[in-house]
């Protein structure tokens, strides 16, 4: 009888736990898309990779913003589907790497809601090979494989990640608890503290900044282009449409680019590739080059502070609503 007691109030735990966790995630969830900043957590640093493949599923967007945490800070839902009028779901996450952007684009490709996909070409930089990824992401819970076949089992991958994994646990607590914090009325605007990507650039800031970023350069390797080549190729005959981006990256920063060489190349193989994917697919791609100066990247602090910039590179959500009008989407129609 002892011997027996033990494995029975074991598996009993575990089956508990198990139980709590699935509970946990599940009322979290329902929870995070129910509230009026719901969309708003999708801006948070967590365990994004992990969970954002889950939530795209259920929100179903017809707009879709792919990029490292650029694209990840500058694009509130909660601004833009009242502005557009239509659902957009933000596919960011911090240090994207090629292979991930290219990955997360083909996810967003495959689902009938999406009509457009908006991506950020600085994730494309650097000299990331095939497979390169960072810890959380998992290619069962895309809908294709790197090959664009359906992948196998998906539904059962997307169950376990959704109630089951540590990487549901980790974004559902921080996004609640994040969410919980906002008195009645209040949005992500108004709690900065909590949510970064509405907070702004200072004169320290800015000084640190150059400081962090000044080895930076803006080049892009043959493993990017070859990704960046096969995310052309499986938007070749889709029916979403695609657009690339220079993001607006700071002229203080962008400075720092030219004294270091590449961007001009950088941008000029992306043209090349542009055109000459428009040259041979019917589902032509849009290319706004926004790391020139314009009325964004030229901006100086206001009063010590930015109002457009969290910092050099990282671009507020108001100016991310700034960025689209700048590439036509201005409502359903432009989307």
């Amino acid at each position: 009888m002892e011997k027996t007691r033990y494995p029975v109030w074991f598996l009993g735990t575990v089956a508990l736990v198990i139980a709590a966790l699935a509970a946990f995630n599940a009322i979290a969830g329902a929870y995070i898309l129910g509230h009026p900043a719901g969309g708003s957590v999708q801006t948070l640093s967590g365990f994004e990779r992990a969970l954002k493949p889950v939530w795209l599923e259920q929100i179903a967007p017809e707009l879709v913003f792919v990029g490292s945490s650029r694209v990840r800070d500058g694009f509130d839902p909660v601004l833009i589907d009242p502005a557009l009028g239509i659902r957009s779901f933000n596919y960011g996450a911090s240090s994207m790497t090629p292979y991930e952007t290219r990955r997360f684009a083909q996810d967003a490709l495959a689902h009938n809601s999406v009509k457009h996909i908006v991506v950020s070409l600085d994730a494309f930089t650097g000299n990331g090979g095939p497979g390169e990824a960072l810890p959380s992401f998992d290619e069962t819970r895309l809908s294709v494989t790197p090959e664009g076949t359906p992948t196998p089992r998906r539904g059962l991958w997307l169950f376990t990640t959704r109630y089951l994994s540590g990487g549901a646990l980790g974004m559902n607590a921080l996004s609640a608890w994040s969410l919980a914090q906002l008195k009645t009325g209040q949005s992500a605007a108004d709690r900065p503290d909590i949510f970064p990507a509405y907070s702004r650039m200072t004169e320290a800031v800015l000084k640190r900044d150059l400081n962090y970023r000044r080895a930076r350069t803006m080049t892009m390797g043959d493993g990017p282009a070859r990704e960046l080549s096969a995310m052309l190729t499986a938007a070749c005959r889709a029916k979403a449409r695609v657009t690339l981006f220079f993001p607006p990256d700071n002229m203080a920063i962008i400075a720092r680019y030219r004294q270091s060489g590449g961007l001009d190349a950088f941008k000029q193989t992306v043209r090349t590739m542009v055109a000459r994917h428009n040259t041979s697919c019917p589902n032509k791609a849009g290319l706004f080059d926004f790391m020139a100066p314009n009325e964004l990247t030229r901006e100086s602090l206001r009063d010590g502070s930015s109002p457009n910039y969290v910092d050099l590179v990282h671009f507020r959500p108001p100016a991310g609503l700034w960025l689209l009008g700048q590439m036509g989407l201005t409502g359903p129609k432009g989307t």
